[in-house]
């Protein structure tokens, strides 16, 4: 597992520095309303990027269904956007949330990045 630095896109332009995903990766929130995990597949690798929720109860007290996310291969991009709500504190720690990748692989990338 992998805590994600999260980069800021700037006025100038920004190219963020995608780093191979792990099985499970912890990234920065933010605000909830700016902050993005940014996907990509080069591979021909099939993957499912998972935004894990089971910290969350629904209003009947069971635990909310993580968000699962289908990244296409060869040429996938995916933007999940990093809502407040994800923060898992108990196991990513304050103002992080868990993203898992069902396939590690060199084309299947990450990058954090916050708008503004």
């Amino acid at each position: 597992m992998a805590s994600l630095t999260t980069q800021n896109i700037v006025a100038a332009g920004t190219k963020p520095t995608f780093v191979a995903a792990a099985a499970v990766d912890y990234a920065e929130v933010g605000d909830g309303t700016n902050t993005f995990a940014v996907y990509k597949n080069t591979s021909a690798t099939a993957c499912n990027v998972t935004v894990e929720m089971d910290h969350l109860t629904l209003a009947t007290g069971d635990a909310h269904p993580d968000k699962v996310i289908a990244l296409p291969i060869t040429t996938g991009e995916l933007w999940i956007p990093l809502r407040k709500e994800y923060a898992d504190d108990a196991e990513a720690g304050v103002g992080r949330c868990v993203l898992k990748t069902s396939a590690q692989d060199a084309g299947i990338t990450v990058a954090i990045v916050r708008m503004g």
